[in-house]
This record gives structure tokens, C-alpha cells and sequence, in this order.
């Protein structure tokens, strides 16, 4: 019924170049995270889950940035879309756990579920190897599947938070 589109002026070639590359930064906050997400559930909503979760899992794509990207379920706790776990896909991750036995995707689903938001817990950030606090933010798309995306929190965006 109606759409929404966007579009620059580009004076060169090489211009074009840099703009493409720093819309491809990863979230480096949470209004950040929030958006990427919800800029990843219109585009799912638009083309359809088959096209989006294929998207989602191309780690060349706008949707994987660096050690931000989109992962995707179902309700039923089917893995949708996982970029860096491609066999992660198709399977029921629902009984996966942190360090501290909380079972991240259940915790998450419920969070998609109940209107969305920020879910934070403990997970090991696989560039410094370390456990660190994470938060990730989830949405629904419709009312069969769910995304989301995580940034570790540096120890300023901590300190800010309390």
C-alpha cells in the first residue's frame, strides 16, 4: 500500500566507496544495535523469511558486521539463521547455556515474545577469548519467528548503565 525509500548525491566513484564501507560499522551502542535490528526485521517483513534468513546468513552482507550480526528462530526454537554456526542452522538450540546455566534462547525467545527489548547475560567474546557481559536485543517479525543481534558491553557503557 505505500513505500519508503532514501537516496544520495554521490560526486565520484570513490565517494561511493567509503559510504557503502562505514554503513557497514557494527552497532557500537545500544541505540545502535536497536536500529540495526529493526532496520533487519523491515527487511524481513517486506521480502519474506526465506530471503531475509538467507541474507542474514551471508557474512559478507549488511546484516554481519564484524562480531555484530543477525541471528534469527523460530518459536518452536529452530535455528533460522546463524551466520558464523552455518550447521547451528535448522536445529532446536533451545537448551543451549551460559557459564552460569541460563538457557540464553529461551530467555530470548521470551523476550521476542513479550514485545521485545534488551536481554544482557554472560558470554565469551570470541576475540579477547574472555567471559564478558553481552546484550543483545530481539524483536518479532511476525508470530512464528523472532531476530536478533549482540554487542559486548565495554566497561564505560557498563559503568554508564548503573
Amino acid at each position: 500500500d505505500w513505500w519508503l525509500g532514501s537516496g544520495i548525491y554521490i560526486k565520484e566513484a570513490g565517494e561511493a566507496e567509503d559510504v557503502a564501507a562505514s554503513s557497514y560499522q557494527p552497532p557500537a551502542s545500544k541505540e545502535e544495535l536497536v536500529a540495526f535490528v529493526e532496520a533487519a526485521a523491515s527487511y524481513a517483513r517486506i521480502f519474506g523469511r526465506d530471503l531475509a534468513t538467507k541474507d542474514f546468513m551471508d557474512l559478507e552482507g549488511p546484516f554481519v558486521r564484524g562480531d555484530v550480526y543477525i541471528f534469527a528462530h523460530d518459536f518452536n526454537g529452530t535455528c533460522l539463521a546463524l551466520p558464523y554456526l552455518p550447521s547451528g542452522v535448522g536445529t532446536d538450540r533451545s537448551d543451549l547455556q551460559n557459564s552460569e546455566g541460563v538457557y540464553i534462547n529461551r530467555e530470548m525467545r521470551s523476550v521476542a515474545e513479550n514485545g521485545g527489548g534488551f536481554f544482557e547475560y554472560l558470554w565469551t567474546n570470541p576475540i579477547s577469548g574472555e567471559l564478558e557481559p553481552k546484550t543483545s536485543y530481539l524483536t518479532k517479525v511476525d508470530d512464528t519467528w523472532y531476530i536478533g543481534a549482540g554487542i559486548y558491553l565495554s566497561d564505560e557503557e557498563r559503568a554508564t548503565e548503573e
